[in-house]
């Protein structure tokens, strides 16, 4: 028996969150059905011991180790989903036009899981099959997809419910279509801004390791046995070399080490439910702030336009923010979630300043005395992908010439340590 955390709607419209024993997460989600109540969550809290003798402590040791399990499979799957944007936006985009031209939904699930033809990957095609199967056995959409978390994150199935409930399932995948290629955008972008100088400084250790090896050491030989002292610059250059030909295990594991660890530190600070410092907080950059705010608000955006409630909305894009930046923000819109349940507006909730900009929280305000919330989060998520992308755009220029003239220095250092020895060599032959 497993033990399953869950948060549900009920048909009051009040959210209720527990605990439940279930020997799998299909009769979780058929028991809470049952009872009135619509999924927003449900995970794994581990598997318990079905006897009376369990004790409080053993039990609470099962509950800690499954919870650690299940946060560290949210953040590989958000991971996975991350890696498979643009996948997902051509999936909707595919879906939404053959429904549009009136094919029913596993028919088109099926063209796309063809396996004759070569237009889409593999990997598309194996998983528009499992979806194609779930919805020929009588399962809805957002049910198979919410069955893939890799792949789904709650705000999507979330949206693909409201727009099925509704009978606009077509332009509600055309919705998520936009908004997963619009984000794929910016990642790819600033993917291949940080790509560029990683790659530049790899290949100048290679240089230096490769002539540190080979010719350095015989210039050097040559110059000892001629009874010259070696230039310290070019002795320099082969020690350095030398040593990263040795110890590059250690240097990459370090150079990780350095990379995870803040990450990983402030991922468990957010999963805790505290808050971060506010000097770490302050590290963040600003265009991955502004890229968060832009995807968040994007996502409520689509999500109140397919009838999603706010509260709800908020609750299934919090889930999706699962990496070690995006996870406070997430606690952010849960905090939101909980002010608006008691009576709050959300421009009251948005209170923290370094995710929330004064400026956007009075223009929610005065979205939400128009009536007009929707259109209005829409366009402050096109102005903060427009703000992160110029923040990128500077980043990338300001990145080209600094790593030309950091290549080039090392260039100079090789070549002086090469050219040194030949100087001096032609002087003793001379």
């Amino acid at each position: 028996m497993t033990a399953w955390r869950y948060k549900a709607v009920a048909s009051r419209g009040d959210v209720r969150a527990g605990y439940l024993e279930a020997p799998s997460a299909a009769e979780a989600r058929a028991l809470l059905r049952r009872e009135g109540l619509r999924l927003l969550d449900l995970r794994s809290a581990g598997a318990l011991r079905n006897t009376p003798r369990a004790s409080n402590e053993h039990r609470n040791a099962w509950l800690w180790i499954g919870r650690a399990w299940t946060s560290l499979r949210h953040s590989a799957d958000a991971y996975s989903r991350s890696r498979r944007a643009a996948a997902r936006a051509d999936l909707y985009d595919a879906l939404s036009t053959m429904l549009d031209a009136g094919l029913p939904l596993a028919e088109a699930l099926a063209t796309l899981g063809d396996p004759g033809g070569d237009a889409r990957p593999r990997p598309i095609q194996r998983l528009a099959r499992e979806l194609q199967e779930k919805v020929s056995e009588g399962a809805p959409l957002h049910e198979a997809m919410g069955d893939r978390p890799a792949w789904f994150g709650l705000s999507e199935v979330a949206i693909t419910e409201a727009g099925q409930r509704r009978g606009e399932l077509s332009a509600s995948l055309r919705v998520l279509g936009e908004r997963q290629a619009r984000s794929s955008q910016l990642a790819s972008k600033l993917a291949g801004v940080l790509a560029y100088p990683a790659l530049i400084s790899l290949v100048g250790l290679v240089v230096v390791v490769f002539l540190s090896l080979g010719p350095l050491p015989r210039l050097v030989e040559v110059l000892t046995d001629s009874g010259v002292q070696p230039p310290t610059l070019t002795t320099g250059v082969i020690a350095v070399g030398s040593t990263l030909a040795v110890w590059w295990p250690l240097l990459v594991a370090a150079s990780a080490f350095a990379v995870f660890a803040p990450f990983a530190a402030a991922r468990a600070v957010a999963a805790s439910g505290r808050a971060w410092p506010m000097m770490l907080r302050r590290l963040v950059p600003s265009a991955l702030r502004a890229g968060s705010v832009a995807r968040i608000c994007g996502e409520l955006a689509a999500m109140g336009r397919c009838g999603v409630p706010l509260v709800e909305a908020l609750r299934a894009s919090a889930a999706t923010c699962a990496g070690p930046i995006s996870a406070s923000l997430g606690r952010e819109l849960k905090q939101a979630a909980k002010s608006i349940e008691g009576g709050g507006t959300l421009a009251e909730a948005l209170d923290d300043p370094l995710w929330f900009s004064p400026e956007l929280t009075r223009l929610v305000a005065s979205a939400e005395a128009a009536g007009e919330l929707d259109a209005m989060l829409d366009r402050i998520a096109t102005r903060e992908e427009r703000r992160a992308h110029r923040m990128i755009d500077r980043l990338a220029a300001l990145a080209e010439p600094t790593v030309i003239l950091v290549l080039s220095a090392i260039i100079g250092v090789v070549v002086m340590a090469a050219a040194l020895p030949l100087v001096r060599l032609r002087d003793v032959l001379g």
